[in-house]
């Protein structure tokens, strides 16, 4: 059978859309843009999300020549509803039967037990060379009053260290030099395993690889960066200096509404830790306007914490009430218009922000990730900048797609950096 997978939310969900990808091809079944079979690996984190994974089905069942089967988080959210809402799918394969998607590819049902699904290995990176992704972790065990992950993926389920490091040597092997470390919060590492040395132990056995490689680590929790961690990532230069530190927030009374386990005072010291311990290091992070009753006095403060601690990118999101969740029963619901308004006003600071952080790039050489060679300027991504969420690097001069190299910036934009390759 020959079979295409779209792969829809976050680079976790990527991981397991390879998982299911080996999985195939090792069962004797073809990967092609013209597969008789699609499979729709579906996003559901929230409702924005799981009507585009909708929209996705729908529009790959108009070919009636075509099977789709839909695994993901959709599958994990709705349920035994998706049977009725979306009869034309030919089968739903929830996290739990991944492992048997070889047997199951062929088939028409439902197919959901209880259960997560921790297992990235063997898989075909989807990816190309030089970047790839190693989940280390599956689920949440943090429980913010807002997010629906433990209830779409269940509590935190860490891999072992040796299973982790086979597919680390592999991914080597194969060529890809830009690692990716993710999970929820990659920080609780090894925590329900009781694993002392948690992440900062995972680390350092990744490091005694030897190689030329960089490691990037994303979404550390706050309440789980701490100094030995940062002592970490400072102390070996194929660690990439990238703080990704969601922190959601900045005021006491919307943290603690939002299950957030730390005050504003921990984050103050926190942050401006790790700038004192990795002065160069990008920081990144996520913040949420509009929680239900954030006041006008609460957004300025946010607005004022952000321009005190100059993060170098910032991804912000208007709160969504999402149905299962703890905040969905809070009362002071903030109008759409309100936090249409908020978003705008922290991008405009943030824009701000970001050009006047990259300008001290300025002259400085840098080290690029080439990407694109077929375009015009030619484009890549400076190692500082993560792949799909951070800005771009155009770039000047001869590269080839998939190289790592130097090169000078020689201008700098509001999110962007032109580069002399």
């Amino acid at each position: 059978m020959r079979f295409r997978v779209v792969s829809l939310g976050c680079p976790k969900n990527l991981v397991e859309s390879e998982y299911l990808t080996g999985k195939l091809c090792a069962a004797g079944h073809t990967l092609g843009d013209d597969g008789d079979t699609i499979i729709i690996n579906t996003c559901a984190f929230i409702a924005e999300a799981a009507r585009e994974s909708i929209e996705t089905i729908l529009e790959a069942a108009r070919d009636e020549e075509k099977r789709v089967v839909v695994t993901g988080c959709l599958v994990e959210r709705y349920r035994e509803d998706l049977p009725k809402l979306l009869p034309e799918v030919g089968a739903f394969v929830g996290r739990a039967y991944y492992n048997e998607i070889d047997r199951i590819i062929g088939t028409r049902g439902y197919y959901h037990r209880e259960g997560t699904f921790a297992e990235t290995f063997p898989r075909q990176v989807l990816t190309k060379p030089p970047t790839a992704y190693l989940k280390i972790q599956e689920g949440c065990d943090n429980r913010c009053h807002y997010c629906t992950i433990p209830a779409i993926r269940g509590g935190l389920t860490s891999r072992t260290r040796d299973d982790i490091l086979e597919e680390f040597r592999w991914l080597l092997g194969e060529g890809y030099r830009e690692i990716n470390v993710i999970g929820q919060d990659i920080t609780a590492y090894g925590k329900d395993r009781g694993d002392k040395e948690g992440l900062v132990g995972l680390i350092g056995s990744l490091l005694r690889q030897k190689g030329d490689y960089h490691v990037r680590l994303l979404y550390m929790h706050p309440k789980g960066v701490t100094e030995k961690l940062i002592e970490l990532m400072g102390s070996d230069r194929r660690i990439i200096p990238y703080l990704d530190i969601p922190i959601q927030h900045s005021e006491d009374r919307i943290l603690t509404l939002m299950g957030r386990g730390h005050t504003k005072a921990y984050l103050e010291e926190s942050l401006s830790m790790m700038r004192r311990r990795m002065p160069e290091a990008v920081l990144r992070t996520s913040i949420i306007v509009g929680f239900p009753t954030e006041t006008d006095e609460e957004f300025d403060a946010l607005l004022s914490f952000v321009h005190r601690h100059q993060f170098d990118m910032l991804g912000a999101f208007m709160y969504a009430r999402e149905e299962g969740t703890v905040a969905y029963k809070l009362k002071g619901q903030i109008k759409k218009s309100i936090k249409r308004d908020r978003y705008n006003r922290l991008m405009e600071a943030q824009k701000e922000i970001s050009r006047t952080r990259l300008t001290r790039l300025f002259g400085k050489t840098v080290k690029i990730i080439v990407e694109d060679t077929e375009a015009s300027p030619k484009a890549g991504r400076m190692l500082t900048q993560a792949p799909d969420i951070d800005g771009i690097a155009f770039l000047n001069g001869e590269c080839r797609a998939g190289d790592i190299c130097e090169g000078k910036v020689v201008k700098t934009l509001d999110y962007d950096v032109v580069v002399e390759v």
